[in-house]
């Protein structure tokens, strides 16, 4: 068995990313988890070296972060990136509920309400 090699927790998210390669046009990847180091990200068999130099163009909540990253992992299936730098705002935005979807779910905390 492989080892883990993330410190952080790993968490499923709903979201799409545009990835770039070497200055080639950006591609929409959907993400399937997301740690503070790094995520993993669906592949179309488009195959990237482990190694890579990658760049990941993320938006949510009015905001986007551009993250320099690595790929660690490359198969038929997905990638993975690790980022050149933590990125722990970035993992506590997405992995909080958008506050439209918890207003609808009545999950809004008391300071969301002031």
């Amino acid at each position: 068995m492989p080892l883990e090699r993330r410190s952080g927790q790993r968490h499923a998210v709903m979201l799409s990313v545009e990835l770039r390669h070497s200055g080639t046009e950006g591609k929409l990847c959907r993400v399937h988890n997301l740690a503070p180091e790094g995520m993993l990200l669906e592949n179309d068999s488009n195959l990237l070296n482990i190694g890579s130099e990658v760049e990941l163009r993320v938006s949510r909540n009015k905001r986007t972060w551009n993250i320099p990253a690595v790929v660690t992992h490359c198969n038929s299936n997905c990638l993975g990136v690790m980022f050149s730098q933590r990125q722990p705002d970035l993992y506590r935005t997405l992995t909080q509920p958008l506050k439209s979807y918890s207003r609808h779910l009545g999950l809004e905390s008391a300071v969301d309400r002031l």
